[in-house]
This record gives C-alpha cells, structure tokens and sequence, in this order.
C-alpha cells in the first residue's frame, strides 16, 4: 500500500500537490465553519435550553436583554477581546462540552448557579476588559493596540468594535469619563479604580429576565455598609442621601435634563426627598399627599400618574418598533433616535410615575414625539455653501430651515371688546375650593389675539362652546377641552403647566 502511495506520487506529483491543497484548505474551511456554527447564542442554546431566569435558562433571558438587541453575542461577552482570547474562549467550551455529556445536570447547575450569584467566579467569566471594550473608549483603545484583534477572518462583533463609533451609533456614554443621564450616577471610574469589578454591581445584566437589569439600591447598601463597619474611610454618601446618586430626579424636578426641551421648574422643587419618602424602599402614596395639601391632591396624583403611564407606554412602544430599523437608518436620521431613546428613557427612570415635575415631562413627551414624526419623515436638509473670504475656504454646513414666528391678531367687534372683562378668576367664578392658586384668565388679553368665537357660543352673552362638567383633579373640563387643547394647538411654551396659569 505504502509503495504504491510512493509510485503515485513520483508519477503524479502536480496531481499530488493538488489533492493536499484540497484537503487542506477544506479542512481549514470545515474548521472555520464549525467556529462559525458553534459562536452562534443559538448553539449556546442547546444545552441551555429551558424558558426561565436561573440555570439553564441562560438563553432564554440572553434573548430578551438589549445585549440580545444589539447582536451582542454569547461568545462577545465570555471571550476577552481579540483574537486570543476568542480561541481560549472556544478552546474552553470543549471543556463545557464534556462536562455536558460526562458530569452530572446537578454539577451543571451548581456550576451556572455559581456564576449567577458569585461576584467574583462571574468577574473570571466576564471581566472588566471585555465590557469595557465597548463601554469605554480608552479601554477599547488599548485593547486594540496591544491585542490581535483578527486573523483576516470576522468571528464575532466584539473583535470589530471601534469606539468611539461604535457606542455612539447607540447612544451611550463612555463609562469612564462621562456622567450617567438617565437613571442613576454611581460614578463608574471611582469605583473601577478602588478594584471593583463591573459585575459586584451587574451581577446578571445579560441574565435577569429583562431588557435592561439594573443594580440594586440594596446592593449599594450593602457594599457601603459593609466597607464602613470594616473601618474602610470610603467617600459613599449616607444611605438617606439621594441627591448624590439620583441627580436624574433632581434634574427632572428642576426641569433641566434634557438638552433641547423646554425648561420648566416644579413647584415644589425645593422639597426634601425625605418629605414626601418614608424611607429609602417606600414610596409615597396619595394618603402623604393629602396629608400636606387638600384630599383634592390625591386624585390629581392618581390621574397624573395613569396619564403619565399611559404616554410613556405609547412613546415607548413607537421607540422600540423603530429600534428594529436602527440599522438601515441614515446617519442623521440615527442621531435622532439616539436622541429619542434617551427621552423615554429618562421618562422611564425618574421613578415618580410622573409626580417629579408633570410639566417638564410634558414637554419631553411632546418633544419626543415631534422626534418621532422627524424619524419618520426625515430628509437631509440641504447644504449652504459658505465661502470664507479671509482664508478663501468653502465649506458646507447643513443649515435648518426657521419656521416663521406666528402671529396673534384677532378683529373682534368694538361692543365685544368694550364689555370684556381684563381679568377673570375662575375658582371665584366657579366655585371651586382648593389650596392651589387660582387661575385668573388674562380675558382681554386673549380677546386680542383671538376670535371671541374661540371659546365663545354667543360672545355677547358670554356662553363658552365647551360644558364646563368637571372641575376636580387635572382632568377638569378646563385642561381636557378648553384650554389645554389650544395651547397645543398654538405651541403655547409650557402650555400645560400648573405654574403657567395657577400664578
């Protein structure tokens, strides 16, 4: 067999050499394909296969977290960054492979339940230099320089992400230098650089059943209690002290978080969190409402907080159908939607149900859904070459179109203007009693700039088009039918706050 192995080559030596080639490069391509094949979440899925949070459900909630929605893989998370670490990554689910046919289900489930619950076993898992790849851009820098980052051959999206690109086609801030917008600031690079790990506080962020799962305010506790009964001299601020952690709310009741959106402070802004919250883990209800101001205040709270739920279910839900587009979107047109992510978002994490200032969270709603119809209708705006006569360079700029200011001018009839109250104090008028200001309507001043045929049935006799039939809680006939809807209709700034009217 052997000299007849030898004869064929001496004699076919080209087709020899051709055969090997073959083998080869078919070996090499049946190889890459089984990393292809075995880097999908899907394969990962065969041996967690169950519908469930907890051990073995791995992919289950892998599926459902925006990791998932962002393509970030099994095999982008538990494999370091780069080339290396991607092979000991695959090199070590042979051992995962053998423990599944060869090691016992309750090993199995000590093992996955092991990662799910000790910080440091899922710090060996996942650590620092694999999330901050993404999340940070000196990170993502140095591993960039100091890794091979591919062999010619894309594997997995970890190995191509480039930041500060990458993270900003989402929307997110670099962890290391900039402050969180929405939702908690636990100041991330303090706490890197005293040696802990992103998982004591992300313990689960891929795998806690939701999109987005995060930290515990008891986890914080915890931490901070423990460290100061150690005799640690750590900087953590007093478990009763919010504002330091929770600036989002704070900014909210100041009515300055987001850029762009129109700036309303809330009326009771300068209260103290601990005046409305018992404590750290309770939220207050309509009784501590009542308690201060008339029980009116706890049907405002009621229908304030079902109306806030019922806008941020609608706008969420346009954010996440248009989430699924975010790839073919134009650069411009994703700007936006990062721009809209973070709104709700921000609508999303106040925690209040609205009751941290309705206004400002008015007018995010209604900012995020001229976004919205800006998403869906957006055009490049067109370029204005500008020529620098100095230094004799052109430029383009992209330049937005001004809408023209509108103008208020009504021409009502001399008698209707001679008979028109200045002013006019509805609580007095109608008989309301209340601890809110009373509005007093500026009669003559909106006789001016509108039509008495506005508001009125018969001017002359002063009958109003809409049936005043409610006049409790914020969803009076005043705001729903009369007042709030033109305000809107005429981008009234700050049209629906309690301070612009009740002064």
């Amino acid at each position: 067999m052997w000299e007849k192995f030898k004869k064929f080559v001496k004699n076919d030596p080209v087709v020899f050499v051709i055969a090997v080639v073959v083998i080869f490069v078919g070996f090499v391509f049946s190889q890459v394909e089984v990393l292809h094949y075995t880097s999908e979440s899907e394969f990962c899925g065969k041996c967690h296969p169950e519908q469930k949070v907890g051990p073995l459900g791995e992919y289950y909630t892998w599926s459902k977290n925006v990791h998932s929605a962002a393509k970030v893989e099994c095999i982008d998370c538990h494999g370091e960054p780069g080339f290396v670490g991607y092979m000991k990554a695959k090199i070590g689910g042979l051992g995962d492979l053998y423990n599944e046919f060869f090691k016992s289900k309750e090993h199995k489930l000590e093992v996955l339940a092991k990662g799910a619950s000790d910080p440091k076993y899922a710090a060996k898992l996942v650590p620092n230099t694999t999330c901050l790849h993404c999340h940070s851009d000196e990170i993502n820098a140095k591993n960039r320089k100091e890794k091979v980052m591919s062999v010619g051959i894309n594997f997995r999206l970890i190995d191509n992400v480039v930041n500060p690109r990458f993270r900003e086609s989402f929307g997110k801030i670099d962890v290391l230098k900039d402050k969180v917008v929405a939702g908690v600031d636990p100041k991330h690079k303090v706490h890197l650089d005293k040696g802990l790990n992103c998982v004591d506080c992300h313990l689960g962020v891929a795998h806690g059943g939701n999109k987005h799962n995060l930290p515990k305010m008891e986890t914080c506790f915890k931490c901070h209690d423990e460290m100061k009964n150690a005799g640690n001299k750590i900087k953590a601020p007093a478990n009763d002290d919010c504002q330091t952690c929770h600036t989002l709310q704070k900014s909210n009741q100041q009515g300055t978080t987001v850029k762009g959106v129109d700036e309303v402070k809330w009326y009771m802004a300068d209260l103290q969190c601990s005046d409305c919250h018992k404590n750290a883990f309770t939220r207050p209800n309509t009784d501590v409402c009542a308690s201060c101001h008339d029980a009116s205040y706890a049907q405002i709270m009621t229908d304030t907080q079902k109306e806030f739920l019922g806008k941020l279910a609608a706008i969420a839900k346009v954010r996440d159908e248009l989430s699924t587009y975010r790839e073919s979107m134009k650069p411009g047109q994703l700007a936006l939607f990062n721009q809209l992510n973070l709104m709700v978002k921000v609508l999303e994490k106040d925690g209040s149900k609205g009751i941290h200032n309705p206004d400002y969270f008015n007018n995010i709603f209604d900012a995020a859904n001229q976004l919205v119809d800006k998403i869906k209708n957006y055009k490049e705006e067109p370029k204005v070459v500008k020529t620098d006569a100095k230094k004799g360079e052109t430029k383009s700029e992209v330049v937005a179109k001004e809408e023209p200011a509108k103008v208020f001018k009504a021409n009502n009839p001399k008698e209707l203007m001679d008979i028109a109250p200045d002013t006019i104090n509805l609580a007095e008028q109608h008989k309301v009693n209340s601890t809110k200001k009373p509005v007093v309507f500026a009669h003559k001043k909106h006789a001016e700039m509108f039509e008495c045929t506005k508001c009125h049935e018969k001017p002359e006799e002063g009958s109003l088009k809409v049936k005043i039939t409610k006049l409790d809680s914020t969803n009076n006939s005043f705001h729903t039918d009369l007042c709030f809807p033109c305000h809107k209709e005429n981008k009234v700034k700050n049209g629906t706050s309690c301070t612009t009217c009740h002064k």
